[in-house]
């Protein structure tokens, strides 16, 4: 009973959050057309896809997502039904019931965020970057507070991770090849890494070691350390016969494996299984070689299936790459640029998308 009185009140408080939704697009707005993106979700394990941009309406207005561009979706460690939409220039806005609807957070409802993490311990406890700020509310979004900014206002904060176990400990990466690390909460910064004429892609935590944390760089490769970022180690020496795979595009864990990570470059798919010592290649299909990866989610309960997307076509796998299935996608004028599947349903496989780049 406790339980169900404390997850009202915390829906109670996000929902105080809400504010200035008609910051987003009306549903009626015609400087999109078509309206096909935002956020679709498939509840059949992408069989079928629908877009999720319902917006709760405020002062009369019914707003969308159908028209934004989203950099990407966070979940609630703790709730897979919360999830959080990063976008190109409406702010952060998020769902509460695994997007049916969506709100937009009054603090945050301006411009790009670059990142979100959400504290495994306290869901109310959220960290948001964006420009060269650090954002973090501890009320679930009734407000928040700027408790890092860089010095260098060109500089963007572009990466962001909580360690699972202890969420005071917290990496932040920046346009500038820097990895910065606080015990504090994010009150107080040391510079742990430095890759100059870099930008930090992605920071994974792992979830069984938190002293082992890697980190994707956008023109020096993947790079790991074993003791929480005193030292680094460059995976590069592993990734070496792969031609093209210095060119990274995304790196992501995968949680159903021990060690397991996906790795996307110009090469294609790879993964390991040992920490990045050793890389498998993902054979991909025959015309799938031919043309860029965009965007590639795991299950997080089975390895072995997969989905990644080209400009047009969903690709899945459920035996590790033996066999796949292809669809086309359910919009053209958008590409999509993550796919996130549900650690609570796997089943539940969301897409984000964003303007195609001309």
């Amino acid at each position: 009973m406790k339980a169900t009185k404390l997850k009202i009140l915390i829906l109670a408080v996000l929902a105080l959050a809400v504010s200035g939704c008609t910051l987003l697009p009306t549903a009626n707005t015609s400087k999109v057309a078509p309206a096909d993106g935002g956020v679709w979700r498939s509840v059949d394990a992408g069989g079928t896809f629908t877009q999720a941009g319902d917006v709760l309406a405020t002062k009369g207005k019914v707003s969308t997502l159908n028209n934004l561009s989203i950099l990407k979706l966070v979940f609630d460690p703790s709730d897979a039904n919360t999830i959080y939409a990063l976008t190109t220039a409406y702010g952060l806005v998020y769902t509460l019931d695994g997007g049916n609807s969506w709100s937009q957070f009054k603090a945050l409802n301006q411009g790009a965020v670059s990142g979100v993490a959400v504290s495994s311990a306290n869901k109310c406890l959220i960290d948001v970057l964006a420009g060269n700020k650090l954002y973090q509310t501890v009320n679930c979004g009734r407000d928040f507070t700027n408790i890092y900014y860089h010095q260098k206002a060109i500089v963007n904060l572009t990466a962001i991770a909580l360690d699972p176990k202890t969420p005071n400990i917290v990496y932040l990466g920046t346009s500038e090849g820097e990895i910065l690390k606080s015990t504090d909460g994010g009150q107080a910064w040391v510079t742990v890494m430095r890759e100059a004429n870099n930008s930090i892609m992605d920071i994974i935590i792992d979830n069984v070691d938190q002293q082992v944390v890697y980190v994707g760089t956008s023109k020096s490769g993947i790079f790991k350390s074993i003791d929480a970022g005193k030292t680094w180690n460059n995976l590069g020496a592993g990734l070496a016969s792969y031609v093209g795979s210095h060119e990274y595009k995304r790196l992501i864990a995968d949680p159903a494996t021990p060690n397991g990570l996906i790795f996307i470059s110009k090469f294609g798919l790879l993964h390991t299984s040992d920490g990045g010592s050793t890389w498998q290649v993902v054979e991909l299909l025959p015309d799938a070689k031919k043309l860029a990866i965009t965007a590639v989610g795991v299950n997080p309960k089975n390895s072995l299936e997969f989905y990644y997307t080209t400009a047009t076509t969903l690709v899945k796998t459920t035996d590790g790459g033996q066999k796949w299935s292809s669809k086309k996608l359910p919009f053209s004028t958008r590409t999509a640029n993550g796919i996130f599947v549900s650690p609570a349903n796997p089943n539940i496989v969301f897409l984000s998308t964003e303007l195609i780049k001309k």
